[in-house]
């Protein structure tokens, strides 16, 4: 595949993480892969080992998610020489994949000409709790009610999908985009500071007339560990300002 593959690792103080889950080795011995990892607070970096398919940003601290995303994107293009047709992908910390999955899902993409695409992942290392990291978009009452710990409707049953399908929304976990189209996109809305932007950007996609692809045999792991949402906690208060946002946004 003659497309380039940078992937966009958002780190607040998770080196120690990104290294035990091998992201790292993601572009080993493939000069096509590109890793940037973004340092988003002071860490300790004497870990990392940079050679010339690893790249670390440790500037412009505290940014939120989808700001600190658009950083990588803009280093990768003005930097890096990432093109329209190369390919860019945002992975947290948290997630477990291997060289060989990435490859799959880019050459997937560009087998079908597809441009915005994610994949399965799951909550175990034996890949049999699925997170439910693909969603159709969320109406008001549905934050709410999930707020409450009701049945949320926007959940996909991703244990009936044997084939790739369309769907509404997925987590930016990981996002996998053709260049052009984040381009395109303007990126993440960075006055999304945490939750909701990947919502958004799914959104602006669809209205774009982009539909987001997902790939159940593409598989990695997720070992998410979910921020306090309590009343009063920062995370509640940045949660409902960027449901508000989008709420009125969409």
């Amino acid at each position: 595949m003659s497309e380039k593959i940078f992937i966009s690792i958002v780190s607040h103080g998770h080196i120690d993480m990104i290294i035990k889950n091998n992201l790292l080795n993601i572009c080993n011995g493939n000069d096509e892969i590109k890793v940037i990892i973004k340092n988003n607070k002071e860490d300790d970096l004497s870990l990392l080992d940079e050679n010339g398919n690893i790249f670390v940003i440790d500037s412009e601290y505290y940014r939120g998610f989808g700001e600190n995303n658009n950083i990588v994107f803009n280093y990768c293009t003005n930097h890096l020489g990432m093109k329209d047709e190369d390919y860019f992908i945002t992975i947290n910390p948290d997630i477990i994949i291997t060289n060989k999955e990435i490859i799959d899902l880019c050459k997937k993409m560009k087998a079908n000409d597809e441009i915005f695409a994610t994949i399965n992942l799951f909550k175990d290392s034996e890949k049999t709790s699925h997170d439910n990291c693909v969603r159709h978009f969320p109406k008001l009452q549905d934050f709410f009610k999930s707020f409450l710990g009701l049945k949320n409707k926007t959940i996909i049953n991703k244990s009936l999908i044997k084939d790739k399908i369309f769907v509404d929304w997925a987590a930016g976990s990981f996002l996998a985009f053709k260049s052009e189209h984040y381009k395109n996109l303007s990126g993440f809305d960075k006055k999304y500071f945490m939750y909701c932007e990947d919502i958004d950007i799914c959104y602006r996609s669809k209205k774009m007339g982009v539909n987001l692809v997902y790939y159940p045999e593409i598989k990695a792991i997720h070992l998410a560990k979910h921020a306090n949402r309590k009343i009063f906690s920062k995370h509640f208060y940045w949660h409902v300002k960027s449901i508000l946002r989008y709420c009125v946004k969409c």
